[in-house]
């Protein structure tokens, strides 16, 4: 039965009560009322017990009169909250009563009005959080202010995961992830939008606006929205509730939302600060609903997802996880340019190049014109084979520099081992059937050319130096003399040549690999003529279950295994397709790495068909030394 009228003066009037459903936290009562003037008025009152119940009642009515304040006929008219005195620990909250099409509106009208609430809101002291404790069903939020949203989301996120033990007792795949989290994933995807003078200013947000909290009042055809638990927050947290499809919400909504307010910088970050922000509602749902693990799951697979390294530590050095490769750019060295310019608007900030590619010049323009700060980007190129001699080394990353318009570079490559004969203006020397004259003896002293190359880091002219294409024995060799040792080898490496050994022996060595060619690419010499190169490097089916597409698999299986990697393309769309890379399972990744012991080991990139020797030998260092 609802409680007396006799507590609240505005029903001591005749008035009818009735039961207006209930959930496992609250019940609500529709009291329609007579005036004196023969007019009926009707109110919706919801009723909870306890500490929690007059806190969520108390939070309900403080979020409603804060959103009508801004939005007025967005929200419900708040009339009051309070406890009655003649029910022990029973509380109230008294609002105007609507009737409701619950269903939800067009996107134009809704989100011109959540865009207002978020536009129009000012947080009383230029805060995060909120004056009062809000709930999300009878989950407690974490509101306290605070000066970043950072913190403040950090605060409410890691408060949801000890609800969730609270709730639902232990789990364990959460507190394996849960340090990542809160230290790299959180700062990697929030601190950008307060940094490098950017802010964000603390919007008032309905807190839980999913399509069972919206509807339509069916006397003005006006969308509403309530059950809100606020806070000043950023915007775009609201809309982490519109992600999973259960809500509901299509991509129509987001369109709509943007018209209105353009999604933040760094604009490259949004997606994966969505789904943070969506996390943190399935957070919710896990604990709400703990015997419905499914939920639990989806807050892991997520994690794990955005778990991966988007950048690797060397040497104090960051590398980006992926990058643009511009090997063989396609159409012409114009089409160079445009695409790594198109990359860097495109999020891209690792740009790999080579003298032996011929494109620095192009590099370097668009480089120029993207005007991005030189702190972001992360540049390598390689030493030509014809600049070996220990004497042309500094020369040659001098002449790179110049085209590249750069100060240093970060990172500066061995191309390859064995050295080129030396023609005209530092042209590649040819046989007459066109092959190249190889220069044995600069061949074999490569650890004199790694020598050379030390100094550029001494002078400030590259920030790292590393090696490409060297197998293990070769590195060894550098090793054994080398008073900087080399932070990267790049080498190729994809499905069908894993590189187990090698990478396992860098890993060991402290030596960060790269892949190059990691979709394949035009064979040059194959290790298993047999292997069937007609297809993808992988299984359809594999790329099909993950709705993926086969270069996102192919990627995230090398992000996973601890290598950064340079894809190349000039398509704009597969610009974008190549950045969405995620968490393989551990079952998949096997599968994935022995598809070279399956179908055949291929090799794309192998130069001994033109230079007459393996330079991937591990038994000889060829050319064998006298």
């Amino acid at each position: 039965d609802c409680p007396t009228s006799e507590e609240i003066p505005l029903f001591q009037r005749p008035c009818e009560v009735v039961s207006h459903g209930s959930s496992a936290w609250a019940r609500s009562y529709r009291i329609d009322t007579n005036c004196e003037n023969g007019d009926e008025e009707s109110f919706f009152m919801k009723v909870s017990t306890g500490d929690h119940g007059r806190e969520a009642l108390k939070g309900e009515f403080e979020s409603t009169s804060a959103i009508h304040a801004i939005v007025g006929d967005f929200a419900p008219k708040p009339i009051k909250w309070g406890s009655f005195k003649s029910i022990s620990n029973t509380h109230y909250y008294l609002c105007k009563f609507y009737e409701l099409a619950e269903e939800l509106p067009e996107p134009k009208d809704f989100c011109a009005k959540v865009a207002a609430l978020h536009a129009n809101s000012v947080s009383p002291n230029g805060k995060f959080g909120f004056h009062v404790v809000t709930y999300n069903g009878d989950l407690p939020q974490e509101n306290g202010y605070t000066d970043t949203w950072e913190e403040c989301f950090k605060n409410g996120f890691e408060h949801m995961l000890n609800m969730n033990i609270k709730r639902g007792g232990p789990w364990d795949e959460m507190e394996c992830l849960k340090s990542n989290m809160l230290e790299k994933v959180i700062p990697r995807l929030l601190r950008p939008l307060e940094t490098r003078g950017r802010s964000v200013k603390p919007a008032l947000v309905h807190g839980d606006l999913w399509c069972g909290n919206v509807a339509i009042d069916t006397q003005t055809d006006i969308p509403l929205i309530y059950d809100p638990s606020s806070f000043y927050a950023h915007n775009e947290y609201e809309l982490g509730n519109w992600r999973p499809e259960r809500n509901k919400f299509s991509r129509s909504y987001f369109n709509a939302y943007h018209t209105h307010m353009p999604k933040a910088e760094p604009e490259d970050d949004y997606d994966d600060r969505n789904a943070l922000y969506s996390m943190r509602f399935n957070l919710h749902a896990a604990a709400l609903f703990p015997k419905l693990t499914n939920f639990r799951t989806m807050c892991t697979d997520e994690m794990k997802r955005l778990g991966l390294p988007m950048n690797f530590k060397v040497n104090g050095v960051s590398i980006p996880a992926l990058g643009l490769g511009t090997f063989q750019g396609d159409d012409s060295d114009s089409s160079v340019k445009e695409t790594v310019l198109n990359a860097l608007r495109k999020g891209y900030r690792h740009i790999d190049t080579a003298a032996a590619y011929g494109n620095e010049q192009q590099v370097g323009d668009a480089i120029k014109e993207s005007r991005l700060p030189r702190r972001e980007l992360f540049i390598t190129t390689k030493l030509a084979q014809t600049c070996h001699d220990p004497t042309d080394v500094e020369g040659a990353l001098d002449l790179s520099l110049s085209l590249l318009q750069l100060q240093y570079v970060d990172l500066y490559l061995m191309h390859f081992p064995h050295a080129y004969s030396i023609g005209p203006n530092h042209t590649t020397l040819r046989h007459p059937n066109g092959k190249p004259v190889i220069d044995r003896d600069l061949s074999r002293r490569y650890t004199q050319t790694w020598t050379a190359m030390e100094k550029l880091v001494e002078k400030g002219k590259a920030k790292l130096i590393g090696l490409s294409n060297f197998n293990i024995l070769k590195t060894k060799r550098v090793l054994e003399t080398a008073r900087i040792r080399p932070a990267v080898n790049q080498i190729e490496m994809h499905p069908y040549l894993p590189q187990l050994d090698l990478l396992e022996y860098c890993q060991r060595e402290s030596i960060h690999v790269m892949a190059h060619q990691p979709l394949g690419g035009r064979p040059v010499a194959v290790v298993n003529p047999n292997a069937n190169l007609s297809g993808p490097l992988l299984d359809p089916d594999i790329a099909t279950a993950y709705k993926k597409s086969s270069a996102q698999v192919l990627l995230s299986w090398a992000v996973q295994r601890g290598t950064s990697t340079i894809p190349k393309t000039v398509r704009e769309e597969r610009l974008i397709e190549n950045r969405g890379v995620f968490r393989l399972s551990g079952e998949d990744m096997d599968l994935i790495t022995g598809l070279a012991n399956a179908k055949g080991a291929i090799r794309f990139l192998d130069p001994k068909g033109h230079i007459g020797f393996d330079i991937f030998d591990e038994v000889k260092d060829e050319p064998i030394l006298d």
